[in-house]
């Protein structure tokens, strides 16, 4: 089967789905290709930050979003041991804004893709799953993929990776990263809420495991057990008793969960990768969101920071297509708008690495204290609001 469009985005996240959305609403012919067989499946990035409603209002797409069921975050908390370190409100990062969203992924893609599909430009096939980028000469001029049926080829004028931190799109096209960072590793896994449990994003810094717990829509709570890189494999080594005793000596709130725990199914392992593409844009060709630049998990603003992108690359795209300039100096431009801003987050992101992952003895007890002073110093809030907000007014 063959298709020809003026975008082929392979990848039908978050920042896939809102570009196309966005190209579609500008009457661009647009085919998202999207591996898996439909949203139906366990995401980790499901916690909105101030910085997504920001652009989700800046493109009109908020009412689209905020009229699906979601989950408001109010208020962060850190804590060593028994010690409450930091509480804030997310009033205090953006009054504007005064709340995350969780909100899971099937909700929100399927929200995308069920406004997208009222615009007769718009395409998605599911189910399948590019094997290579296609070319002449120089130029990009498509994708090879693989559908349950049959072998696609897409010819299209640009061709969007939107695929993740492990792109084929990136692989197939050769771009090369300029860094890479990768120290420790999330398990996540997911627990019931008590009644009481209130709407409070909470952070545990021990000595020997740090942790997160966060509300989940509707009902759970997600728990986060930051481990040094590939250390899942060594607890599953340790057996499954062992597990239970790291779990049992954590937070109260998990402690059921530990008890009842039989195997080692209920926990999944995120690597929490900080990585930057050299250059985004080939001769017809574009990477945004992870495949570009891959956040870490922290400050939980991944998601948001992939669909800036996205929206930034719109703006782009839909100038090169009215223009007819499919070049990589054209495409480029949305490197140049956004690169400054994500290599900034990087930084950020790596200073607080430094402090999850460090094995440094004492370094941990030094870095509590410096979390204490900046919060009284309100140092801490102005760093949140850099991260979650970003350069956005709020």
């Amino acid at each position: 089967m063959i298709k020809e469009t003026d975008v082929c985005i392979v990848g039908a996240g978050p920042a896939g789905m809102v570009l196309a959305l966005l190209l579609a609403q500008k009457g661009v012919r647009v085919l998202v290709l999207e591996s898996q067989k439909d949203f139906e499946r366990e995401y980790r990035g499901e916690v909105l930050m101030p910085r997504f409603t920001q652009a989700m209002k800046k493109v009109g797409l908020f009412d689209t979003v905020m009229q699906e069921p979601h989950l408001k975050l109010q208020s962060l908390e850190m804590y060593f041991k028994d010690w409450r370190v930091i509480a804030i409100q997310f009033a205090q990062v953006c009054p504007d804004i005064p709340y995350a969203i969780w909100m899971p992924q099937p909700i929100l893609l399927n929200a995308l893709y069920k406004k997208a599909k009222s615009y007769p430009s718009f395409e998605l096939i599911f189910g399948a799953a590019v094997r290579e980028l296609t070319r002449n000469g120089d130029k990009i001029t498509g994708v090879a993929a693989q559908t349950h049926t049959e072998k696609l080829e897409v010819r299209a004028k640009i061709t969007v990776g939107a695929d993740g931190r492990f792109s084929m799109v990136r692989k197939s096209g050769d771009f090369k990263l300029r860094y890479e960072k990768y120290d420790f590793d999330i398990i996540w896994f997911t627990v019931t809420s008590p009644k009481e449990f209130d709407n409070t994003v909470r952070a545990f810094f021990s000595p020997r495991h740090n942790y997160l717990i966060l509300p989940k829509y509707p009902d759970a709570i997600q728990c986060g057990l930051i481990a040094p890189k590939g250390g899942f494999t060594t607890m599953r080594n340790k057996g499954l008793e062992a597990m239970r005793q790291e779990l049992l000596s954590a937070h109260s709130v998990i402690h059921p969960f530990a008890r009842a725990l039989n195997d080692f199914h209920p926990f999944s392992v995120l690597q929490a990768r900080i990585e930057m593409v050299d250059e985004w844009a080939r001769n017809g060709c574009l990477l945004i969101g992870d495949a570009a630049h891959c956040c870490s998990p922290a400050g939980a603003i991944g998601v948001a920071v992939a669909v800036e992108t996205a929206v930034a690359a719109a703006e782009v795209i839909g100038e090169a297509i009215e223009r007819r300039d499919h070049s990589a100096a054209a495409l480029s431009k949305v490197q140049e708008r956004r690169e400054k801003e994500v290599i900034e987050i990087h930084k950020i992101q790596n200073g607080v690495t430094n402090v999850l992952a460090s094995k440094i003895p004492g370094l941990q007890y030094v870095m509590i204290g410096l979390l204490f002073i900046m919060d009284r110093l309100g140092l801490f809030v102005r760093l949140q609001r850099r991260l979650m907000v970003g350069g956005a007014h709020c």
